[in-house]
């Protein structure tokens, strides 16, 4: 459903765009998905414009759209040079250029300085002494040394929206409230925790914009789109206290919470009541936390450093400061039961947030979970396009991975009836429809409401 699905702005594209044009290179972003264009359509528009270094990033499940686009470009443009970048090649960039042989380069890392330096190496061909790359020479395949995470990140502009088609992008209906724009701004890079299940693409060291600069870009955004919310992204947004006091203390003196609100993810460790009132009055309506299962064995296993009885005490906390909670599930981690399935939507429901998501398990190249489960023989799948944690797999053989005595028809009836469960409660449904104050409010929630029709087939 268009109103529930997302389509969010390439970010990471725009960062690397900024960067480029701050250097005077010329560059251009094409969003295929937002613009909804084919890969022919896309080979044509770089035919009209003519350039020479096309980069691509990759996504796990895309890879194979990725590669057929790789196979266009190639046969249409003999002597450009396609540079691939994103999670997928962080994770895997030699076996990236060894599946996609069309393209020359792939950039693992922050990718805004290795692009540069590849524009300013287009001529001569002379990549090895770009840091963070891996590229052909002859028949074999090179990887230079990593490069080092960028400390300071007001050392790079902004990111270049004005490349991007700024009003085809949508969060997802349960973090945007009425339906007015709601864009996204990323203020820190990198995670101290080691989740098995997350690749940490920035690194394990928190690095944040300054709040002026913080400030600075949401003020713009309301300048150029009127904006009255927003998604403010991190990959651990509260983990440095000083940070977020910082930054919340900035919203209020310079009255931006007086025009914006925002939402934006969290751990909920990394919380307590004292911040969360904080972040509420700097404008924050709603927190996404990762709770991942209901077993606190499973919790262990992750590395996920958390109790229940945190989780729970978090949930209430935020609740209390008046922001709105969502809660990720996950069914299907390595060694769990039916009855851990089960235990995670009980807890589910005994937590209470205004929106929850269950998703089927899968181990992404570049996770702890990942190694260890292809160490010990049990990745079942590295046909990319199956990793992807909603829908699309046909048995249990296209399945990445499935715990032992598990199946794809179990987990897949599990995530239904977690919707089931969840959703289609009295208490539930009387809240929905008690927060009703527009025709767009109706239309999101019937939306919803055929989603979980459909999962009852």
């Amino acid at each position: 459903m268009k109103q529930f699905g997302a389509v969010t702005e390439p970010l990471g594209l725009a960062y690397i765009a900024g960067y480029l044009v701050s250097k005077n290179i010329s560059v251009r972003i094409i969003d295929a998905s937002a613009e909804r264009m084919s890969g022919d359509d896309i080979v044509q528009s770089i035919l009209n414009h003519g350039e020479r270094i096309i980069g691509i990033s990759i996504l796990t499940p895309s890879f194979h759209i990725v590669r057929e686009l790789c196979r266009k470009i190639r046969h249409a443009f003999r002597s450009c040079i396609i540079v691939l970048g994103g999670p997928h090649c962080t994770a895997l960039p030699e076996q990236t250029l060894q599946e996609i042989p069309e393209a020359d380069i792939t950039c693992f890392g922050e990718g805004e300085q290795t692009m540069a330096e590849i524009a300013e190496k287009q001529e001569d061909l002379n990549f090895e002494k770009i840091k963070g790359i891996c590229y052909r020479s002859g028949s074999k395949i090179l990887r230079t040394e990593d490069r080092p995470y960028i400390r300071e990140l007001d050392t790079i502009p902004p990111p270049a929206r004005n490349l991007l088609p700024m009003k085809k992008y949508h969060l997802t209906a349960s973090r945007v409230e009425g339906d007015s724009y709601c864009p996204t701004i990323i203020v820190a890079r990198g995670c101290p925790f080691s989740c098995t299940y997350c690749s940490r693409t920035f690194g394990r060291t928190f690095r944040a914009h300054s709040v002026n600069r913080i400030i600075s870009e949401i003020r713009s955004l309301v300048d150029l789109y009127q904006i009255s919310q927003i998604n403010i992204e991190a990959d651990t947004l509260t983990v440095k206290k000083k940070f977020i006091k910082e930054l919340c203390n900035a919203l209020i003196d310079s009255g931006v919470n007086k025009r914006v609100k925002w939402t934006c993810e969290s751990r909920v460790d990394t919380v307590n009541e004292e911040t969360l009132k904080l972040m509420r009055k700097a404008g924050c309506w709603q927190i996404s936390y990762g709770v991942e299962t209901g077993s606190q064995r499973l919790l262990d296993l992750i590395n996920k450093s958390v109790t229940l009885e945190q989780i729970e005490d978090t949930f209430r906390i935020t609740k209390q400061a008046g922001i709105t909670v969502r809660g990720f599930f996950m069914l299907g981690l390595p060694t769990e039961t039916r009855a851990e399935s089960m235990a995670t939507i009980e807890f589910a429901k005994k937590l209470n947030p205004t929106w929850a998501q269950f998703t089927i398990t899968v181990p992404y190249p570049g996770t702890p979970m990942f190694d260890e489960l292809d160490r010990a023989g049990k990745i079942r799948s590295y046909d990319w396009s199956r990793y992807n944690t909603w829908s699309g797999w046909k048995g249990d053989d296209e399945m990445p991975f499935i715990a032992e005595g598990r199946s794809l028809e179990e987990l897949a009836s599990l995530q239904k009836i977690a919707l089931r469960k969840f959703y289609l409660r009295l208490s539930v449904v009387f809240r929905f429809l008690s927060t009703v104050n527009s025709f767009h409010d109706l239309k999101k929630y019937f939306a919803g409401l055929q989603v979980l029709i459909k999962s009852k087939k």
